[in-house]
Protein backbone atom coordinates (compact mmCIF):
# COMPACT_ATOMS: atom_id res chain seq x y z
CA UNK A 1 0.00 0.00 0.00
CA UNK A 2 1.72 3.36 -0.56
CA UNK A 3 0.17 6.71 0.53
CA UNK A 4 0.02 10.07 -1.97
CA UNK A 5 3.50 11.80 -0.89
CA UNK A 6 2.79 15.68 0.79
CA UNK A 7 5.76 16.03 1.87
CA UNK A 8 8.36 19.09 1.55
CA UNK A 9 11.67 19.50 0.55
CA UNK A 10 14.02 21.62 2.78
CA UNK A 11 16.54 23.66 1.92
CA UNK A 12 20.34 22.17 2.00
CA UNK A 13 23.76 23.40 1.91
CA UNK A 14 25.03 23.10 -1.30
CA UNK A 15 28.65 21.68 -0.01
CA UNK A 16 28.61 19.69 2.67
CA UNK A 17 30.54 22.61 5.88
CA UNK A 18 29.48 24.88 2.88
CA UNK A 19 28.12 28.37 4.09
CA UNK A 20 25.64 30.12 2.07
CA UNK A 21 24.91 33.49 2.06
CA UNK A 22 22.97 35.45 4.11
CA UNK A 23 20.73 37.99 2.52
CA UNK A 24 19.92 41.55 3.61
CA UNK A 25 16.60 40.97 1.78
CA UNK A 26 16.72 44.33 -0.51
CA UNK A 27 19.67 45.82 0.12
CA UNK A 28 21.58 44.12 -2.91
CA UNK A 29 20.27 43.78 -6.55
CA UNK A 30 21.21 40.22 -7.44
CA UNK A 31 20.04 37.00 -4.35
CA UNK A 32 21.71 34.23 -4.11
CA UNK A 33 19.00 31.12 -5.17
CA UNK A 34 18.06 28.97 -2.34
CA UNK A 35 19.06 24.97 -2.85
CA UNK A 36 17.03 22.40 -2.80
CA UNK A 37 18.75 18.67 -3.16
CA UNK A 38 16.78 15.40 -2.98
CA UNK A 39 18.24 11.97 -3.38
CA UNK A 40 16.55 8.44 -3.32
CA UNK A 41 18.80 4.93 -3.06
CA UNK A 42 17.90 2.56 -5.16
CA UNK A 43 19.35 -0.80 -3.42
CA UNK A 44 19.36 -4.31 -4.30
CA UNK A 45 17.04 -5.85 -1.41
CA UNK A 46 14.65 -3.25 -2.68
CA UNK A 47 14.59 -4.32 -6.05
CA UNK A 48 14.03 -7.91 -5.06
CA UNK A 49 10.51 -6.74 -3.07
CA UNK A 50 7.78 -7.43 -5.95
CA UNK A 51 6.16 -4.32 -6.60
CA UNK A 52 2.14 -3.15 -4.91
CA UNK A 53 -0.08 -5.79 -6.75
CA UNK A 54 2.34 -7.79 -8.47
CA UNK A 55 0.88 -11.69 -8.27
CA UNK A 56 2.88 -14.13 -6.43
CA UNK A 57 3.27 -15.93 -9.19
CA UNK A 58 5.61 -13.09 -11.28
CA UNK A 59 8.94 -14.19 -12.98
CA UNK A 60 9.72 -10.63 -13.03
CA UNK A 61 13.65 -10.09 -12.76
CA UNK A 62 14.91 -7.43 -10.37
CA UNK A 63 16.40 -4.91 -12.94
CA UNK A 64 12.71 -4.66 -14.65
CA UNK A 65 11.26 -2.90 -11.61
CA UNK A 66 14.26 -1.02 -11.22
CA UNK A 67 12.37 1.84 -13.85
CA UNK A 68 9.08 1.61 -11.75
CA UNK A 69 11.21 2.06 -9.19
CA UNK A 70 13.05 5.01 -10.34
CA UNK A 71 9.82 6.61 -11.68
CA UNK A 72 7.81 6.48 -8.44
CA UNK A 73 11.36 7.94 -6.22
CA UNK A 74 11.09 10.54 -8.94
CA UNK A 75 7.48 11.25 -8.68
CA UNK A 76 8.06 11.51 -5.09
CA UNK A 77 10.89 13.89 -5.06
CA UNK A 78 8.99 16.08 -7.70
CA UNK A 79 5.95 16.75 -6.12
CA UNK A 80 8.06 17.13 -2.88
CA UNK A 81 9.82 20.33 -4.49
CA UNK A 82 6.75 21.35 -5.93
CA UNK A 83 5.62 21.69 -2.55
CA UNK A 84 8.39 23.76 -0.89
CA UNK A 85 7.67 26.19 -4.16
CA UNK A 86 4.22 26.19 -3.27
CA UNK A 87 4.89 27.39 0.34
CA UNK A 88 7.82 29.63 -0.87
CA UNK A 89 4.83 31.59 -2.88
CA UNK A 90 2.36 31.43 0.12
CA UNK A 91 4.95 32.99 2.12
CA UNK A 92 5.58 35.97 0.24
CA UNK A 93 1.72 36.74 0.38
CA UNK A 94 1.37 36.11 3.86
CA UNK A 95 4.45 37.56 5.56
CA UNK A 96 6.19 39.26 2.50
CA UNK A 97 9.39 37.21 2.92
CA UNK A 98 10.41 33.56 2.74
CA UNK A 99 12.65 32.13 5.38
CA UNK A 100 14.87 29.58 3.90
CA UNK A 101 16.56 27.24 6.50
CA UNK A 102 19.95 25.42 4.94
CA UNK A 103 20.26 21.81 6.40
CA UNK A 104 23.39 19.36 5.92
CA UNK A 105 21.20 16.31 7.29
CA UNK A 106 18.05 14.65 7.26
CA UNK A 107 18.14 14.27 10.69
CA UNK A 108 19.23 18.07 11.55
CA UNK A 109 15.77 19.26 8.60
CA UNK A 110 13.25 16.68 10.87
CA UNK A 111 14.95 18.59 14.15
CA UNK A 112 15.05 22.11 13.11
CA UNK A 113 19.17 22.32 14.28
CA UNK A 114 22.44 23.31 12.74
CA UNK A 115 21.31 25.18 10.13
CA UNK A 116 21.94 28.51 7.78
CA UNK A 117 19.01 31.03 7.31
CA UNK A 118 18.99 33.39 4.20
CA UNK A 119 16.33 35.80 3.93
CA UNK A 120 14.34 37.02 0.74
CA UNK A 121 12.51 39.82 2.14
CA UNK A 122 9.97 41.92 -0.66
CA UNK A 123 9.25 44.93 1.61
CA UNK A 124 11.17 47.77 2.40
CA UNK A 125 12.46 49.03 6.15
CA UNK A 126 11.12 47.10 8.82
CA UNK A 127 7.32 47.02 8.13
CA UNK A 128 5.18 44.81 5.93
CA UNK A 129 2.94 46.92 4.17
CA UNK A 130 0.56 44.71 3.14
CA UNK A 131 -0.58 42.95 5.87
CA UNK A 132 -4.50 44.47 6.90
CA UNK A 133 -5.30 44.72 10.68
CA UNK A 134 -8.94 44.82 11.50
CA UNK A 135 -10.42 47.60 13.94
CA UNK A 136 -12.98 44.78 15.06
CA UNK A 137 -12.82 41.20 16.30
CA UNK A 138 -13.83 39.06 13.49
CA UNK A 139 -16.34 37.16 15.22
CA UNK A 140 -18.38 40.41 16.76
CA UNK A 141 -18.95 41.86 12.95
CA UNK A 142 -22.26 41.73 11.32
CA UNK A 143 -22.07 40.21 7.72
CA UNK A 144 -22.51 43.85 6.45
CA UNK A 145 -19.33 44.78 8.63
CA UNK A 146 -17.31 41.79 7.00
CA UNK A 147 -18.53 42.34 3.84
CA UNK A 148 -17.42 46.40 3.92
CA UNK A 149 -14.10 45.16 5.50
CA UNK A 150 -13.59 43.50 2.02
CA UNK A 151 -14.12 46.67 -0.04
CA UNK A 152 -12.32 49.30 2.04
CA UNK A 153 -9.19 46.18 1.25
CA UNK A 154 -9.73 46.85 -2.63
CA UNK A 155 -10.04 50.55 -2.08
CA UNK A 156 -6.42 50.48 -0.42
CA UNK A 157 -5.02 48.63 -3.24
CA UNK A 158 -7.06 50.56 -5.67
CA UNK A 159 -5.08 54.10 -4.70
CA UNK A 160 -1.85 51.79 -5.06
CA UNK A 161 -2.96 51.57 -8.76
CA UNK A 162 -3.96 47.87 -8.21
CA UNK A 163 -7.03 46.13 -9.66
CA UNK A 164 -8.23 42.96 -6.69
CA UNK A 165 -10.78 40.44 -8.48
CA UNK A 166 -9.70 37.45 -6.37
CA UNK A 167 -10.00 37.26 -2.51
CA UNK A 168 -9.01 33.57 -1.30
CA UNK A 169 -10.02 32.47 2.35
CA UNK A 170 -8.20 30.07 4.57
CA UNK A 171 -10.86 26.34 5.05
CA UNK A 172 -12.17 28.37 8.58
CA UNK A 173 -12.74 31.84 6.71
CA UNK A 174 -14.23 30.48 4.20
CA UNK A 175 -16.70 27.55 6.30
CA UNK A 176 -17.46 30.34 8.65
CA UNK A 177 -19.20 33.03 5.41
CA UNK A 178 -20.59 29.87 3.44
CA UNK A 179 -22.57 28.99 6.52
CA UNK A 180 -23.78 32.72 7.46
CA UNK A 181 -27.30 33.01 6.67
CA UNK A 182 -27.36 36.58 5.87
CA UNK A 183 -23.96 36.17 4.13
CA UNK A 184 -25.78 33.87 1.71
CA UNK A 185 -28.73 36.14 1.56
CA UNK A 186 -26.62 38.59 0.23
CA UNK A 187 -27.08 37.04 -3.34
CA UNK A 188 -30.36 36.76 -3.22
CA UNK A 189 -32.05 40.11 -2.65
CA UNK A 190 -34.62 41.24 -5.05
CA UNK A 191 -33.52 42.26 -8.76
CA UNK A 192 -30.04 42.92 -7.40
CA UNK A 193 -27.20 41.11 -8.67
CA UNK A 194 -25.27 40.99 -6.30
CA UNK A 195 -23.10 37.59 -6.96
CA UNK A 196 -23.89 33.86 -7.58
CA UNK A 197 -22.93 31.24 -5.29
CA UNK A 198 -21.44 28.51 -7.27
CA UNK A 199 -18.65 26.25 -6.15
CA UNK A 200 -16.54 24.48 -8.40
CA UNK A 201 -13.23 22.36 -7.28
CA UNK A 202 -9.84 23.09 -8.97
CA UNK A 203 -7.04 21.17 -9.06
CA UNK A 204 -4.52 21.60 -6.16
CA UNK A 205 -7.03 21.67 -3.33
CA UNK A 206 -8.69 25.01 -4.15
CA UNK A 207 -11.93 25.66 -4.73
CA UNK A 208 -14.14 28.45 -6.08
CA UNK A 209 -17.34 30.10 -4.38
CA UNK A 210 -18.17 31.90 -7.09
CA UNK A 211 -18.74 35.78 -7.55
CA UNK A 212 -19.36 38.55 -5.19
CA UNK A 213 -20.36 41.94 -6.14
CA UNK A 214 -19.70 44.55 -3.05
CA UNK A 215 -20.30 48.32 -4.36
CA UNK A 216 -19.28 47.56 -7.96
CA UNK A 217 -16.11 45.47 -6.95
CA UNK A 218 -16.05 42.10 -8.67
CA UNK A 219 -14.63 39.21 -6.78
CA UNK A 220 -13.85 35.73 -7.24
CA UNK A 221 -13.97 33.90 -3.92
CA UNK A 222 -11.65 30.97 -3.24
CA UNK A 223 -11.13 28.37 -0.78
CA UNK A 224 -7.28 27.48 -0.69
CA UNK A 225 -7.00 24.22 1.86
CA UNK A 226 -3.88 22.05 0.60
CA UNK A 227 -1.84 21.17 3.37
CA UNK A 228 1.61 19.71 3.33
CA UNK A 229 4.11 17.56 5.54
CA UNK A 230 6.71 19.08 7.12
CA UNK A 231 10.05 17.57 7.92
CA UNK A 232 9.43 16.84 11.25
CA UNK A 233 6.18 14.84 10.25
CA UNK A 234 3.79 17.57 11.20
CA UNK A 235 1.01 18.53 8.18
CA UNK A 236 0.29 21.61 7.96
CA UNK A 237 -1.80 24.37 5.95
CA UNK A 238 -0.60 26.05 3.04
CA UNK A 239 -1.79 29.26 4.04
CA UNK A 240 -2.45 29.63 8.02
CA UNK A 241 -5.86 29.51 9.68
CA UNK A 242 -7.29 32.76 9.82
CA UNK A 243 -6.17 33.84 6.31
CA UNK A 244 -7.74 36.25 3.82
CA UNK A 245 -6.07 37.12 0.96
CA UNK A 246 -7.12 39.82 -1.72
CA UNK A 247 -4.90 39.11 -5.11
CA UNK A 248 -5.23 39.00 -9.08
CA UNK A 249 -4.22 36.94 -11.92
CA UNK A 250 0.05 37.18 -12.69
CA UNK A 251 0.89 38.77 -9.55
CA UNK A 252 4.55 37.39 -9.76
CA UNK A 253 6.48 34.61 -11.35
CA UNK A 254 9.39 32.36 -10.56
CA UNK A 255 13.07 32.15 -12.00
CA UNK A 256 15.54 29.36 -11.93
CA UNK A 257 19.41 29.74 -11.17
CA UNK A 258 21.76 27.23 -12.27
CA UNK A 259 22.65 23.77 -10.72
CA UNK A 260 25.81 23.03 -11.56
CA UNK A 261 26.44 18.80 -11.78
CA UNK A 262 29.33 16.52 -13.15
CA UNK A 263 28.29 15.28 -16.20
CA UNK A 264 30.39 13.14 -18.81
CA UNK A 265 33.15 13.81 -17.09
CA UNK A 266 32.93 17.45 -16.66
CA UNK A 267 30.91 20.02 -15.02
CA UNK A 268 27.36 21.08 -16.82
CA UNK A 269 24.86 23.58 -15.67
CA UNK A 270 21.45 23.68 -16.34
CA UNK A 271 19.21 26.35 -15.27
CA UNK A 272 15.61 24.43 -14.87
CA UNK A 273 12.89 23.84 -12.61
CA UNK A 274 13.94 21.06 -11.49
CA UNK A 275 16.96 18.93 -12.47
CA UNK A 276 16.82 14.97 -12.36
CA UNK A 277 19.92 12.88 -12.03
CA UNK A 278 20.73 9.08 -11.54
CA UNK A 279 24.33 7.94 -10.42
CA UNK A 280 25.42 4.79 -10.00
CA UNK A 281 27.87 3.42 -7.86
CA UNK A 282 29.49 -0.21 -8.57
CA UNK A 283 30.96 0.24 -5.26
CA UNK A 284 28.30 0.35 -3.13
CA UNK A 285 26.37 -1.67 -4.88
CA UNK A 286 23.28 0.92 -5.67
CA UNK A 287 21.81 3.89 -7.63
CA UNK A 288 20.87 7.02 -6.00
CA UNK A 289 18.17 8.75 -8.09
CA UNK A 290 18.54 12.92 -7.44
CA UNK A 291 16.99 16.06 -7.71
CA UNK A 292 17.86 19.85 -7.73
CA UNK A 293 16.11 22.84 -7.66
CA UNK A 294 17.17 26.46 -6.99
CA UNK A 295 13.51 28.77 -6.93
CA UNK A 296 13.28 32.08 -6.49
CA UNK A 297 9.85 33.12 -6.79
CA UNK A 298 8.97 37.08 -6.83
CA UNK A 299 6.15 39.08 -7.23
CA UNK A 300 5.78 41.78 -10.02
CA UNK A 301 4.68 44.59 -7.27
CA UNK A 302 6.02 44.48 -3.90
CA UNK A 303 2.37 46.44 -2.97
CA UNK A 304 0.03 44.46 -4.88
CA UNK A 305 -1.97 42.68 -2.43
CA UNK A 306 -3.22 43.13 0.76
CA UNK A 307 -3.28 40.11 3.54
CA UNK A 308 -5.74 39.57 6.37
CA UNK A 309 -6.51 37.25 9.38
CA UNK A 310 -9.19 37.00 11.32
CA UNK A 311 -7.45 35.27 14.61
CA UNK A 312 -4.64 38.35 14.59
CA UNK A 313 -4.78 41.07 17.37
CA UNK A 314 -6.48 44.26 15.89
CA UNK A 315 -5.67 47.52 15.70
CA UNK A 316 -6.49 49.97 18.63
CA UNK A 317 -7.89 52.67 16.19
CA UNK A 318 -9.11 52.67 12.79
CA UNK A 319 -5.97 55.43 12.44
CA UNK A 320 -3.58 52.69 13.21
CA UNK A 321 -5.38 50.25 11.27
CA UNK A 322 -4.85 53.07 7.99
CA UNK A 323 -1.32 53.67 8.67
CA UNK A 324 -0.52 49.77 9.12
CA UNK A 325 -1.50 49.38 5.13
CA UNK A 326 -0.34 53.21 3.83
CA UNK A 327 2.97 52.89 2.34
CA UNK A 328 2.99 57.04 2.04
CA UNK A 329 5.56 56.59 -0.27
CA UNK A 330 6.44 56.28 -4.18
CA UNK A 331 6.61 52.96 -5.45
CA UNK A 332 10.20 51.12 -3.91
CA UNK A 333 12.90 49.89 -6.66
CA UNK A 334 13.13 45.96 -5.75
CA UNK A 335 15.17 43.01 -6.39
CA UNK A 336 16.19 43.30 -9.81
CA UNK A 337 15.97 39.20 -10.86
CA UNK A 338 17.42 37.80 -14.07
CA UNK A 339 15.47 36.00 -16.43
CA UNK A 340 15.75 32.34 -17.36
CA UNK A 341 17.55 33.16 -20.60
CA UNK A 342 20.23 35.41 -18.59
CA UNK A 343 20.41 32.91 -15.94
CA UNK A 344 21.26 30.03 -18.75
CA UNK A 345 23.78 32.37 -20.48
CA UNK A 346 25.30 33.43 -17.62
CA UNK A 347 28.37 31.28 -15.88
CA UNK A 348 29.22 29.59 -12.83
CA UNK A 349 31.42 32.48 -11.83
CA UNK A 350 28.94 34.63 -12.54
CA UNK A 351 26.56 32.33 -10.39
Amino acid sequence: MKKGTRKIAPFVVPVVNGIPMESEGYSAYEVKAPYIALKMPITPEELQKKAFGESIESNRKPEDREKELEAEHTDDMRRAIYNRQELMCTEIITTGQIVMKHYSTAEDAAKGTNYKQMLLRFYSKEEFKNKYKFVKKWGEMTTSEKIQEFYKMAAILKRRGVKAVDLDFASDVSMDLMTDKEFLEFYNKLNVNTGVIDQKELPDGVTNNGKINVNGVIFDMYTYDEVYEDADGTIKEFLPKGTIAMLHPNMGTTVYAQVTLVKGGTFKSFAERIVPRVVASEDNNMMEVQMFSRPVPYPYDCDGWLVANIHDDIAKSQNDADNSVDTDEPAQSGVTLKSEAEIKAMNKKQM
